[in-house]
């Protein structure tokens, strides 16, 4: 224990957590501001009837608009005082509040680069990232220092890691490597690409993009880490990053993923970038001890714990989670499926016997009803919600079911769902949900 404190507590550049404060702030408010002008909150939050809760938040669905907009108000106001380190305690934790609550206000907008994120505004949150290179340096409210223990990079680096090397584990299956789907999917679409679309059409090179973007994501962590292969490493990042972001619809991710890539930098760099925007200089060399005490110690202990076993639960249910989606979300599963389906809702009453099919598009935008379709748990959700709107129009305990068929990295559709099954009496928890269907392809 006295090693692990002592290891913990090695002095390390306080520039280094002023740089990713400012950078993981800018990247906030600048997606915050894009989200905005595009038009999206109305469209993701406003229109739709319904919004599918995560198990467990049910009641942290979208708020009224007012609030859903005052929402977005406060995350742009919180990261920009994360970016100028004003009141960057307070500001740190309403820009962690904020961004996670309109994350979980519907599951059908879940992303890996959205959880990332949280991740890392939740870190922030803990961090002394404001004891340089800030407006509670300038103001006197905080001591200025050029030194921090070590324990607080550690932790940005360890999240990178996991988030590199999970996705890169997640990749080791036979869809992925030895018949490189969806990537055999997806390439051809850009067959039209000047120079390089000519050679996406060819099966040889969604392998060649396959076994690459595994080996990719296990070891690149290791690369940028060893102070000799460091900026090469990072020039491979950028290459990666900008060809998955201009060949695949994935957001903001590559730009994220190359900034923290950046923070492995040496801190002089960092230093220098910091100070076009804060001149005043450090004039002391004073290491903030921020001393972990044993709950300290136990809490980052947790913390560890939990991002190394949460994304394996997945391996806790039977069959094929691909498939099933069971223990799927936060697993840094990246790109691994291409799925699509239909799901046509009937609605009985329970005492007449009369029956009749629901138009999903009548609650539901677009991409929620694309999103429901293949996802059990959102099926599930939207029938609970159409049992209790057609009990109000008159319908007895209505009856739900379901007919879905799936269809996953080009197979052959198959019924995701049973269709006898009333899932207005389900309710969802844990478990193993032994209404979803087997998989019957060569995955299962």
């Amino acid at each position: 224990m006295i090693r692990i404190k002592h290891f913990l507590h090695v002095p390390a550049s306080a520039s280094t957590l002023a740089y990713f404060r400012m950078g993981l702030g800018m990247l906030i408010l600048i997606s915050t501001l894009r989200f905005i002008l595009l038009g999206w909150i109305d469209m993701q939050y406003i229109q739709p009837k319904f919004h599918f809760p995560y198990f467990g938040l049910e009641f942290f669905t979208a708020p009224s608009t007012p609030l859903i907009y005052a929402t977005f108000a406060l995350l742009i106001i919180s990261s920009i005082g994360v970016i100028l380190g004003y009141r960057f305690r307070m500001m740190s934790l309403l820009m962690f509040l904020s961004f996670t609550s309109i994350e979980v206000w519907d599951i059908s907008f879940y992303l890996n680069h959205y959880y990332a994120v949280s991740l890392f505004t939740l870190i922030l949150c803990m961090l002394p990232a404001h004891v340089t290179a800030s407006f509670d340096v300038q103001s006197g409210r905080v001591k200025e220092a050029s030194e921090v223990p070590y324990w607080t990079h550690l932790i940005v680096f360890f999240q990178i890691g996991i988030i590199y090397v999970y996705a890169g584990i997640a990749k080791v299956n036979a869809d992925w490597l030895f018949s490189a789907l969806p990537l055999k999917i997806w390439l051809p679409a850009h067959s039209s690409l000047p120079v390089i679309g000519p050679l996406l059409a060819l099966d040889f090179t969604a392998y060649v993009f396959s076994w690459f973007g595994m080996l990719y994501d296990v070891i690149i962590i290791a690369f940028l880490i060893n102070t000799r292969t460091r900026y090469y490493a990072f020039v491979t990042v950028v290459i990666f990053h900008s060809i998955t972001g201009l060949l695949f619809q994935i957001g903001v991710f590559p730009i994220v993923m190359i900034f923290m890539a950046t923070l492995f930098f040496d801190p002089s760099i960092h230093q220098n970038i910091i100070q076009r925007f804060f001149s005043k200089r450090t004039q002391q060399s004073e290491v903030i001890t921020v001393t972990l005490p044993k709950y300290g110690i136990a809490f980052l202990g947790i913390y560890v714990i939990f991002q190394l076993l949460f994304p394996l639960r997945y391996a806790l249910y039977p069959g094929n989670h691909q498939w099933t989606e069971q223990g799927y979300r936060f697993g840094w599963r990246v790109m691994l499926t291409e799925k699509s389906g239909t799901a046509q809702f009937m609605i009985t009453d329970r005492i007449s016997g009369k029956t009749g099919y629901v138009n999903n598009a009548e609650w539901l935008s677009a991409h929620q009803e694309k999103q429901m379709s293949f996802q059990p748990d959102m099926i599930l959700a939207f029938a609970h919600f159409l049992h209790d709107e057609y009990q109000k129009q008159g319908i007895h305990d209505p009856i739900v079911t379901v007919d879905c068929w799936v269809t996953m990295n080009g197979r052959p559709s198959a019924r995701l769902i049973d269709p006898k099954v009333d899932l207005s009496k389900i309710t969802d928890d844990y478990s193993h949900k032994t209404w979803i269907a087997s998989y019957p392809g060569a995955l299962q």
